[in-house]
């Protein structure tokens, strides 16, 4: 009896070690180029400036303390509501300033959390409030007041939230919240006092915004999803189109293009098939999901959140910046596009960078960044002898 125990245990024994080995000859190879994908990855992140180095200049703008990563950066209201010219928001509170830097106001959340956050029109008056975004499924959707006390939170942590907006949707100045679930948790609408007014079906919301996508003045839903869908929705939940059909999107963002002054456009960061792969790229889409502009994408998918704003550094010089932003790497990259359409500048920023925004001066436009507790200011580099106004 013993000596068939002894056996039986030195062949499990025997299949443990053998079992073992090929693992490790399988798992090795993998390990070892998972590896060398992280290496180059943090070689492509290294912070340099690219391009553009000879025309264009940045200083400190704002530094604050507290305010953690900068996620908006907003001109008028709601700042004009507590006597100032510009509120910066961060993940930690907000600051109301000056166009000088003094501070006029601070405002810090009760409860310390890590999700970008912005401004939210709570009434047609201009009532507002803070709503977390991002929450990539590792906290709840939290929406503070103005003194930046919790109002409510979304229920739950499974499903996790992905991401959450605030919109108008009913056209009645009233605030609406869409909330875009993990897994198969669904997109859903609640009211300004939480609750729930509906749910959808669909998987892995990735990301949602609101916009006025037919031009009746009330907005609707965009949202991603499992599928790299870009789907738009009525107020009442339902999907009345589908944007960038053949084209994988995870990511996006609402951004001003040209002349406008308020954000009608939508940047997708996506890839286009081309010579049998596929070659990364920005893509432009008006309100009904046209496409007016493609640009080149230099560093892909290693950066997953953007945003954008037209800049006019003079009446002759007009560029559009795109902020690329890598919170878990602590990355970001700034390009600048001509009217072209090709890149002027471009820098891989060594910290995490989400606020974008344009400070109107005489005659021209200041472009503003905002980074962890900190704003930074790009303009031209003056050229002796010209000038670009």
């Amino acid at each position: 009896m013993l000596r068939k125990i002894l056996i039986g245990f030195t062949a499990l024994l025997l299949l443990l070690v053998g079992t073992g080995v090929f693992l490790y000859y399988k798992i090795q190879p993998s390990i070892r180029e998972a590896e060398a994908r992280a290496e180059a990855e943090e070689k492509q992140l290294q912070p340099r400036l690219l391009k553009g180095e000879q025309d264009f200049e940045r200083r400190v703008f704002y530094t604050s303390t507290g305010l953690s990563n900068i996620s908006q950066i907003r001109m008028g209201w709601p700042a004009d509501r507590e006597g100032a010219d510009i509120l910066v928001v961060g993940s930690h509170g907000a600051d109301f300033i000056d166009f000088a830097g003094q501070i006029k106001k601070q405002v810090r959340f009760s409860i310390e959390q890590h999700s970008p956050v912005v401004v939210a029109r709570m009434s047609q008056s201009g009532e507002y409030g803070y709503l977390t975004r991002h929450e990539s499924w590792a906290v709840p959707a939290m929406l503070f007041d103005k003194e930046g006390r919790v109002s409510w939170r979304s229920e739950g942590t499974w499903p996790g939230v992905d991401d959450s907006v605030p919109g108008d949707l009913y056209g009645d100045g009233k605030l609406s919240v869409v909330i875009g679930f993990n897994g198969g948790g669904g997109v859903a609408l609640f009211d300004v006092q939480g609750k729930r007014l509906w749910k959808k079906e669909e998987r892995n919301v990735w990301h949602v915004e609101t916009l006025d996508t037919n031009g009746d003045g009330r907005e609707e839903i965009l949202h991603s999803n499992a599928k790299g869908q870009l789907l738009v929705r009525n107020p009442n939940g339902d999907v009345i189109a589908q944007f960038l059909p053949g084209f994988y999107v995870s990511d996006f963002a609402l951004t001003r293009w040209g002349e406008e002054t308020r954000p009608t456009h939508i940047l997708v960061p996506t890839t286009e098939a081309r010579d049998g792969c596929c070659k990364p790229v920005l893509v432009v889409l008006d309100s009904n999901g046209k496409t007016v502009a493609q640009l080149e994408s230099p560093l892909g998918n290693l950066l997953n959140t953007s945003a954008a704003t037209p800049v006019h550094f003079g009446r002759r010089t007009e560029y559009f910046a795109v902020l690329q932003n890598n919170f878990a790497k602590e990355r970001s990259m700034l390009l600048l596009y001509d009217k072209a359409g090709q890149i002027a500048y471009q820098e891989i920023l060594g910290e995490s960078c989400q606020g974008i925004a344009t400070l109107t001066v005489p005659d021209a436009e200041m472009l503003l960044v905002g980074c962890a507790g900190k704003i930074w200011e790009y303009s031209p580099v003056p050229k002796s002898g010209s000038t670009n106004r």
